[in-house]
């Protein structure tokens, strides 16, 4: 039995050395709509369905390594925390969110089903 109810992927978050190319590429080439952007950041729709690339100017000497992470929807963003605590999944902060890693060290967090 799973320890959380799944809805999808939210977004896939992706570090870049220089975020502005990376950004005209998706928007200019692949002609994809940005949803949100910052100087450091920016939200790339993917679909129709509220998917998004989420893209992350890299820090300092940062190895941008791919992918960043994976953000899971799910329908109670505390409960799937709980759940995985309560399983012993090591959890630590990412930003505002709880991340957690699969073997090989990707790292995932969770974000509210719309």
């Amino acid at each position: 039995m799973a320890l959380f109810e799944s809805r999808g992927i939210d977004h896939v978050g992706i570090r870049y050395r220089e975020l502005q190319p990376a950004l005209a590429w998706f928007r200019d080439t692949l002609g994809l709509k940005i949803d949100h952007e910052t100087p450091r950041m920016a939200f790339v729709r993917v679909g129709n369905d509220g998917t998004h690339l989420a893209l992350f100017q890299a820090e300092g000497d940062e190895q941008p390594r791919q992918p960043h992470h994976v953000a899971l929807r799910v329908p109670d963003v505390a409960a799937a925390v709980e759940a995985l605590r309560s399983a012993g999944v090591p959890l630590r902060p990412a930003g505002p969110n709880q991340a957690f890693e699969d073997p090989e060290g990707n790292v995932f967090h969770f974000m509210p089903a719309k």
